[in-house]
């Protein structure tokens, strides 16, 4: 058995210091730190472009987006009278979170391609949430419990002014848009202010677990009516087996403001695809060489992984078993079994075993 040095080439740069990573661009002996699961960013992390697989219809919704998008102009102009909302629905885990980030970065070239212009606008990008689009860090009040959609709508207007203060907007007409009481004037006064300064907003808002059904389209309606212009709102609907796409957007059917993104079940090309997304830098000499296809289309039968985040952690640790074996060596079905067999024994175990009742009664 030979030791290997390569980075385990499924990890994903963590876009969040200078050099893409939360440490400032190294972990041990000098390497990038990698994640396991995370988000692909290309807007801020280039080498995530490379990692962007073609799973869960992702591209043919990319196309869509792209399709479904208006020329630069036309979102700018004031006489449409709105913005846009962008809608990417799908079960959890599938991979909305980094179709969305895609297509920020698409809108974002589109600028850039625009730049020569005199008139090519100041492109702000705000995850209201974070990178990772944790919906918790604005839905959940301080003591643990859901927030009222009221302080849910307020957290999203503050992070939007923050990223505004960052790129220089005026410090009293910021502050006077989160003062504003009422939320349609507040996204008013934002678009003016945006046509102003010849700026775009692009903010993302995280899935937001609601109570129910009417809740989610009553905000996603309210999402729709703060989108003035150039405002563009991408919003994460995350929604169970028991509903389809069509039912998330059922609320906004009709207008030419929304565009619907849906992402669906993975099907057996899946495997093989994202089989592909290793990053090729890391897969030299002594690093992976590649799978038969045969095997992995045939080991879908077998595994049925649940989404694309557990496509991602079983390669990613298959990868890491691999870095004390010989090499080249390939992630098969055989690589890859041991490490989704033991995911499925502790979902398994998590269903089986009672949950212990709360102390106290």
């Amino acid at each position: 058995m030979t030791s290997s040095d390569w980075a385990n080439p499924y990890g994903v740069r963590r876009p969040y210091g200078p050099n893409g990573t939360s440490d400032g661009g190294h972990g041990a002996k000098g390497r990038a730190t990698l994640s396991a699961d995370h988000p692909l960013v290309p807007w801020k992390q280039p080498d995530h472009m490379h990692q962007w697989v073609d799973v869960d219809h992702s591209r043919e919704e990319l196309d869509r987006f792209g399709a479904d998008w208006p020329p630069l102009g036309e979102l700018l102009d004031g006489s449409s009278g709105h913005g846009r909302v962008v809608i990417v629905s799908g079960p959890p885990g599938m991979g909305k979170t980094s179709l969305i980030h895609r297509c920020v970065y698409e809108v974002k070239q589109r600028v850039a391609a625009a730049a020569a212009g005199a008139d090519a606008p100041l492109a702000v990008f705000v995850p209201t949430a974070g990178l990772a689009n944790d919906g918790r860090r604005i839905s959940v009040d301080p003591d643990g419990a859901f927030a009222p959609t009221s302080l849910i709508n307020a957290r999203i207007r503050r992070e939007i002014a923050k990223s505004l203060r960052l790129h220089e907007f005026p410090e009293a007409r910021v502050q006077s848009i989160v003062a504003e009481e009422d939320p349609f004037q507040a996204y008013s006064d934002m678009s003016e202010l945006l046509v102003q300064r010849n700026a775009l907003l692009l903010a993302v808002i995280p899935h937001i677990r609601w109570n129910d059904a009417g809740l989610r389209a009553a905000f996603l309606r309210t999402c729709l009516s703060n989108a003035h212009t150039r405002i563009v709102l991408f919003v994460e609907v995350s929604h169970g087996a028991a509903e389809t796409a069509r039912e998330v957007a059922a609320a906004l059917s009709g207008s030419a403001a929304v565009t619907h993104l849906a992402l669906r079940e993975l099907n057996s090309e899946d495997i093989w695809r994202f089989s592909h997304s290793a990053r090729a830098a890391d897969c030299g000499p002594n690093g992976l060489v590649e799978p038969d296809r045969s095997s992995l289309m045939a080991a879908h039968a077998e595994w049925k992984p649940s989404d694309v985040r557990e496509l991602r952690t079983v390669f990613h640790s298959a990868a890491d078993a691999l870095r004390s074996a010989p090499h080249p060596w390939p992630i098969d079905a055989d690589a890859l079994r041991p490490h989704w067999e033991r995911r499925r024994a502790g979902r398994d175990s998590l269903l089986r075993d009672p949950i212990p009742p709360r102390s106290g009664g």
